[in-house]
């Protein structure tokens, strides 16, 4: 049987980082049609990828033939190269490496503006079906914000199961208490099938907005990093290898492309065009993962209207009232 001999075109910087260890080795922890997982000796994550896939920090962009890869077969690098058994060679010698768009304080438009940008997509995503993993719940979340009465789902779905978590993390945001979201958090790590189950996708959708606003509006947003730090170390447990990487890689704002691409789109104010095209994009990752961390990051961008909410609070207390008004969110 004749040996592969492939060549990288693009590489994520931990997985750059990683593959330019000489003595980096492991084994293959899981394949799929158009991935393959890699699992180190250290316990880190990278994966293949097919050229054309959404790229990632832990991603190399390649050609591979999945179909006689294996779970536990060994790979390592070796002279600039990653062998995966006796007939997978992929050259790493020119090899370019991906730098995610983000938004700085520089480049962030005010938050009005973004925040009619937000209410905007929202208003004009389509309607998730049942089998969206949690997409479902992005009308429980217009609700919230618009303040409207709760949605309803049924009783034997994935969403039911997970709205009253979702219910409360949409709220603490609207609080800005973050301590809360991780809190109410931990009702969703594991829930779902799959590697990345649809409840780890949504945290990681919410954590990576709630991190990309701070590093963006640092004078309006801050919190403790500690109650979500402890979440992460507490799910090492309870969810698989992969499942937990992109968790954590989220909570720091390392995402797939698509996510960086949303939410800068979102934070910079482009036209509901880019919006929705870079939605769109997030929506095709996995099964149900893009809906999962788009449901995510719908909840995390209420940190801006409640940040918005409370900066009118002086004036409306003058005026006599005890409450505040949310503006009213379209689906």
């Amino acid at each position: 049987m004749r040996p592969y001999i492939l060549r990288a075109r693009l590489v994520g910087r931990k997985a750059k980082s990683l593959l330019a260890g000489p003595d980096f080795s492991g084994k293959i922890f899981a394949v799929l049609s158009t991935t393959i997982y890699l699992l180190g000796g250290d316990g880190e994550i990278l994966w293949l990828a097919l050229e054309g896939l959404p790229v990632h920090r832990r991603c190399l962009l390649t050609s591979f033939q999945p179909g006689f890869l294996r779970p536990g077969q060994a790979f390592w690098v070796q002279n600039n190269c990653l062998r995966i058994g006796r007939r997978i060679t992929i050259q790493l010698d020119r090899v370019t490496e991906w730098e995610p768009r983000a938004v700085g304080p520089e480049q962030a438009e005010p938050l009005r503006t973004v925040n009619a940008c937000f209410q905007e997509l929202l208003a004009s995503l389509p309607v998730p079906d049942k089998g969206a993993g949690l997409g479902p719940a992005i009308p429980l979340i217009s609700a919230i914000a618009a303040g409207r009465g709760m949605t309803t789902f049924r009783a034997d779905s994935l969403v039911a199961r997970a709205s009253v978590p979702i219910g409360d993390m949409a709220r603490a945001c609207l609080g800005q208490d973050i301590a809360q979201v991780a809190r109410k958090g931990r009702e969703l790590v594991g829930l779902g099938p799959g590697l990345t189950p649809s409840g780890d996708d949504f945290l990681g959708g919410l954590f990576f907005t709630a991190h990309s606003l701070q590093r963006a509006y640092p004078g309006d947003f801050y919190w403790e990093q500690g109650a979500i730090r402890d979440l992460i170390d507490w799910a090492r447990t309870q969810i698989n290898p992969i499942s937990h990487a992109l968790l954590s890689d989220l909570a720091q704002g390392h995402g797939p492309e698509p996510l960086h691409d949303l939410v800068t789109a979102l934070l910079a104010s482009q036209d509901l065009g880019c919006l929705l095209a870079a939605a769109t994009r997030l929506l095709g990752i996995g099964h149900t993962s893009g809906w999962d961390i788009l449901a995510g990051v719908l909840t995390g961008m209420l940190l801006v209207t409640g940040r918005l909410n409370a900066s009118k609070w002086p004036a409306m207390a003058d005026s006599g009232s005890l409450g505040f008004r949310v503006s009213s969110f379209g689906f």
